[in-house]
């Protein structure tokens, strides 16, 4: 009969020799990915809004965190949930060693810096600190402040 003991026609069936195999997220293997977004301080001059590039919304939609940089607070509020969003205060040493701290408490998450003014020295010291980082900047006026009435509401 089959299977009842040595002789039997069924071949043994054994266990793998090694497990399948896992990633494991570290900070030095997947540190992450910093999205750099610009914000645009005003309109065009006839009072409507800059556009805003298609896909920056769905990018910060998918991040972990939000920085805002100084100004940028208010118009990133109108973009993302609270909960996600970190103020930054404009120093660049202190905005760029807090952000890097962020990352290493969180392997392989995404995050979106938007700043007013100029990223590269936030950047910098990111860079600086955590080099296997992936930064991108997109071009571009990136966020736009939202209009003040959109639905053609006026002041009087």
């Amino acid at each position: 009969m089959s299977g009842d003991g040595p002789g039997s026609a069924e071949p043994v069936r054994r266990s793998p020799r090694t497990p399948c195999p896992r990633r494991v997220r570290t900070a030095s293997t997947c540190p992450g990915r910093l999205l750099v977004v610009g914000c645009a301080a005003s309109g065009d001059p006839d009072g409507s809004p800059p556009s805003v590039p298609p896909g920056i919304v769905d990018r910060l939609d998918r991040a972990d965190v939000v920085f805002a940089v100084g100004d940028a607070e208010p118009t990133v509020l109108f973009y993302a949930e609270a909960w996600r969003v970190e103020r930054l205060d404009g120093v660049a040493s202190r905005d760029g060693r807090r952000v890097a701290a962020w990352f290493a408490g969180h392997p392989g998450a995404t995050a979106v810096l938007v700043d007013p003014g100029d990223p590269r020295q936030v950047t910098t010291v990111v860079s600086a600190l955590l080099p296997a980082l992936r930064v991108e900047s997109l071009d571009g006026p990136g966020l736009a402040p939202p209009r003040r009435y959109p639905l053609g509401w006026s002041t009087e």
